[in-house]
């Protein structure tokens, strides 16, 4: 009798797709029940079957296979065949869903799948992990999938496995031109890790992230830093000559997951802000109260150190240190060596996720030349203004980046030599030490945060030119001496930040200013809008190459305060407040709740075009200062204090009372109709974080506000007179009626939203700065 021809594994192969599922649920019973490995075979060889069959026999995926995928995927005796069924079913569940991406949304999104395979990932079987990990890159193919995975419990068992991981070093380490099939594999499931690992937590939203357990996260980062500063010989190794061998994430998304992975951990070197207080203003509460009362935004301020005493200061003395201070070319390493360039972040941005959108693939990325650094000198050789004035000379041009840093760093050491002093920016983000201070001094002043920038200049040079800030500075001189020269503002206005600079003919008298020598460990306060120039140039020696004697290195922290946070901002933050109550009264018609809002929009705009020319709405608002908890309720200081900011408010509700002006507001709003210039009112960007009443429809679009004022002109326009009188009988009610408890309390909530995102944005730098070693 003739044998009957084996029928062939191909598309028109019978394949019953209803009694397959049904097959693999009795096998799948068999396997947990723990009975013989035969069964766990069967359910193998009807895996093995369906995989080899042409692709769209798994396309759709019938459901009942779907309901049964997480059983097997789960098989308990993982070391035996078991591990066979669970990573057969990764690749059964990675082929389904490249058939399509509904198909890649449809099994992300299913919870029990997802928590299946982050199990799997766990199970401490290689082989299944690495299946686990592939599947997790097909289902991964559309965006709505990777959120799905990302959010749940996948990342945090990838971030698990990979802080498991012991032969990291012998990865990165390879040198070899040929390597063994073994450590080649072996590389491949290493790889295949970490780009699994990268696209999970780049996928996931930043709120979830926090969710995530914090021990395994910091296992996690130095491994995760060490690979991303080897990108490159990992990708230059033999075993990667194979593209499916080698690593797939880019060095940018590798730098955007220690980003984000970094936002929520807390940095070890934290600072008590009295701690700080005492370090900068010395050990007498009453001395930081005296500064705050007689010469913040007033008048410069120094305070001198006794040179023996300065090794008992362990805030300068770890602040020193980080610079190794041995040479010139030791501290120039210790500043520029391994630094990243730091984007900026807008003013306004409470929202980190939509910095990470607008950023992405370029986190990471090197020095940009004046947004971070600057190799600058200014002598009577430069180039002068029409008045006489020294012009700067830059070493680089403007916007170079240094893809090679170590040359980017012996080039910054031939600069110092030939005069060229090195300021660096963003030093908050670059040392974890100065992030703790900066932080400390922010919360000592009640602002979002402080900048700090480093300044390194060699014997008899100058660095910047004369200029002034739009920030108040704390100059704090770490080793050798500067001597200063600073000439009062005249101005009375302080300038604000962001605003244009004013031209400094007008603004110096060469007879009125003011000399002093800091010398390490002195701390000079200068007040925003004070012009300063500084010199090296005072006679401590002669300079001998990598010595630091006559060197100068200083450190600036610099004091931003962002419109919010001026006593005008806190009058627009007190206007909103009492709006809001006005809203919230059940005897508020809808009729007068529409004019309520038109006009709180219009006194808004009055009270930002009497603040323009009044020095009192430009002063910092310290309200949330914090004061030291010992002397809170005690001293007299602290007392005039607390009175002080009081009654900084209640004189400038007088003068809206009296000076707010209905029609001057209201050619500022006619003239940006016509037009359509929203320009001068992008500062009202800011107040689209304070709540507001009321629902979608009716709330002001504080970023695209043209439409508002449409309306409040067309409202106001009809009856001038009418609305002149409503207009200021609202501004008198407002001002009797305004209380100062409601505008501190949301003052301080906003104050905390804006630290929440600095504070993020700065760990994420951080940790693109740290050294891990492993």
């Amino acid at each position: 009798m003739k044998k009957r021809k084996r029928r062939g594994l191909g598309a028109t192969a019978a394949f019953d797709r209803s009694v397959f599922p049904i097959l693999l649920a009795a096998a799948a019973r068999s396997t947990h029940r723990r009975t013989p490995h035969g069964s766990d075979s069967t359910v193998a060889r009807l895996l093995r079957r369906a995989l080899s069959r042409s692709r769209p026999s798994l396309h759709p995926l019938p459901t009942s296979l779907v309901a049964i995928l997480p059983l097997l995927l789960t098989s308990r005796n993982w070391q035996c065949s078991s591990a066979s069924v669970a990573a057969l079913s990764c690749e059964v569940l990675g082929a389904a869903a490249l058939q399509s991406m509904e198909a890649s949304e449809t099994l992300a999104s299913d919870a029990a799948i997802a928590d299946c395979l982050a199990r799997a990932l766990r199970c401490g079987s290689q082989r299944v992990a690495e299946a686990a990990c592939n599947a997790i890159m097909d289902l991964s193919a559309s965006s709505a999938g990777r959120e799905h995975l990302a959010g749940s419990a996948v990342l945090q068992s990838i971030l698990y496995l990979f802080s498991q991981v012991e032969f990291i070093s012998g990865v990165i380490d390879i040198r070899s031109t040929e390597c063994s099939k073994s450590a080649s594999k072996a590389n491949k499931s290493f790889y295949l890790m970490v780009d699994t690992l990268v696209l999970m937590v780049n996928s996931c939203q930043v709120d979830s992230l926090h969710n995530l357990q914090q021990d395994v996260v910091r296992k996690v980062l130095p491994l995760l830093h060490k690979i991303w500063k080897n990108v490159d010989k990992l990708g230059s190794s033999t075993d990667c000559i194979n593209s499916k061998n080698q690593l797939q994430r880019k060095e940018h998304e590798i730098s955007e997951a220690i980003f984000r992975l970094s936002m929520n951990i807390a940095c070890p070197a934290h600072l008590e802000p009295d701690e700080v207080r005492r370090s900068i203003f010395g050990q007498s509460v009453s001395d930081y109260e005296n500064f705050l009362l007689n010469y913040w935004e007033k008048s410069t301020y120094l305070v001198t150190r006794k040179q023996k005493n300065l090794h008992v200061d362990s805030v300068f003395t770890s602040l020193l240190n980080e610079f190794d201070p041995k040479t010139p070319d030791t501290i120039i390493q210790s500043l520029v060596n391994g630094i990243v360039s730091c984007p900026a972040i807008a003013s306004d941005e409470l929202d980190i996720s939509s910095f990470l959108r607008e950023v992405q693939g370029s986190l990471g990325a090197t020095v940009k030349y004046r947004q971070d650094i600057r190799v600058v000198r200014t002598n009577d050789q430069c180039d002068q203004t029409s008045i006489g004035y020294a012009m700067e000379e830059h070493f680089f041009d403007d916007g170079m980046t240094f893809q090679d840093a170590d040359a980017f760093v012996e080039k910054c050491k031939d600069a110092f030599k030939n005069g060229f002093s090195v300021a660096l920016r963003g030093m908050e983000f670059r040392s974890e030490k100065i992030a703790a201070i900066a932080s400390a001094v922010a919360d000592l002043f009640g602002q979002p945060s402080v900048g700090a920038n480093i300044y390194f200049s060699p014997p008899r040079a100058q660095g910047l030119a004369r200029h002034y800030d739009d920030h108040c500075v704390l100059v704090w001189q770490l080793l050798g001496c500067k001597k200063w020269m600073i000439w009062p503002d005249t101005k009375l206005l302080l300038p604000r930040l962001y605003e244009p600079f004013e031209p400094l003919d007008d603004l110096v008298d060469d007879c009125g200013g003011r000399m002093e020598i800091l010398l390490e460990g002195d701390i000079m306060y200068v007040p925003r809008g004070f012009v300063h120039e500084a010199h090296t140039d005072v006679d401590v020696g002669g300079f001998e190459v990598n010595s630091t004697v006559d060197c100068s290195l200083h450190l600036t922290l610099a004091i931003e305060v962002e419109p919010p946070f001026e006593w005008e901002g806190f009058t627009h933050i007190a206007l909103h407040c009492w709006t809001e109550k006005h809203w919230s009264s059940p005897f508020v018609k809808s009729q007068e709740e529409a004019r309520t809002s038109l006009f709180a929009l219009l006194l808004h705009v009055a009270i930002r075009l009497l603040s323009k020319n009044d020095a009192t709405f430009r002063k910092a608002c310290m309200v949330a200062a914090k004061l030291p908890p010992s002397s809170s309720c005690t001293t007299t200081h602290s007392k005039a204090l607390r009175s002080n900011q009081r009654s900084f408010f209640d004189e400038i509700i007088k003068k809206i009372d009296k000076s707010c002006n209905f029609k001057e507001a209201l050619m500022c709003i006619g003239l940006a109709v016509r037009e359509k210039n929203d320009e001068p009112f992008q500062w009202m960007c800011w107040l689209r974080h304070l709540p507001q009443h009321g629902g979608t429809n009716d709330q002001v679009d504080f970023c695209n506000i043209l439409g508002a004022l449409e309306e409040l002109l067309e409202a106001v326009s009809c009856n001038l007179e009418q609305s002149l009188t409503e207009f200021t009988d609202f501004k008198s009610k407002f001002c009797r009626c305004v209380a100062y408890e409601d505008a501190c309390e949301s003052f301080e909530m906003l104050l905390q939203m804006y630290r929440t995102t600095r504070n993020q944005y700065t760990r994420g730098m951080l940790a693109l700065h740290r050294k891990h070693e492993i």
